[in-house]
């Protein structure tokens, strides 16, 4: 049997996924994505402030990301991808109605954009309003972003379909060796 070591980075983020009930949306987004990137307002200290940020949150320190990734707004208010790496923080922090406060910002400044930035807060808002059982409003985000190119979003969609959801249930069954199908 193959270690993890020779896994792909596609199976690897699966795997983070499945395992890491904790892992954001970046860690696993980027199956099959294809965006146009050059639409987000570039700014090297903003990005530089919330990779720290990021890295911080990942090592649990909460407290300290947030304040450096608030830092990374102040310091580029337009930038949407700072928001999402707030939004992130914040939902770890459960603090849901502050991410999607922020997610409502970054969508607000990619209005009419077809880049990585609004596809990421489309799928973090599917997310969050999926959690909040919202589920029209989070299959319409995924389905935004999906168009986009989200490969995240094409699965959430087809996921979130209720056809698909009973083919699931009913094969699951199936492999389960059940005589009869429970609906």
């Amino acid at each position: 049997m193959a270690g993890l070591e020779n896994l792909s980075e596609r199976d690897k983020a699966v795997l983070r996924s499945i395992f890491d009930p904790t892992a954001t949306i970046a860690q696993v987004v980027d199956d099959g994505d294809q965006f146009d990137d050059n639409e987000e307002p570039s700014n090297e200290e903003s990005v530089k402030i919330c990779a720290e940020g990021v890295q911080l949150a990942e090592a649990g320190q909460y407290e300290d990301a947030l304040r450096l990734l608030t830092r990374g707004i102040e310091v580029a208010p337009d930038r949407a991808a700072a928001y999402n790496d707030r939004a992130q923080l914040l939902r770890l922090m459960k603090r849901d109605n502050d991410a999607m406060a922020d997610l409502d910002k970054a969508l607000q400044l990619t209005e009419g954009s077809k880049g990585r930035a609004r596809a990421l807060a489309l799928c973090q808002r599917g997310v969050l309003l999926k959690k909040l059982g919202q589920g029209d409003l989070a299959r319409a985000a995924f389905t935004e972003a999906a168009k986009l190119g989200s490969g995240f979003a094409k699965k959430q969609v087809v996921e979130m379909n209720p056809y698909a959801a009973l083919c699931n249930q009913m094969l699951t069954q199936v492999m389960r060796g059940e005589t009869e199908i429970k609906l």
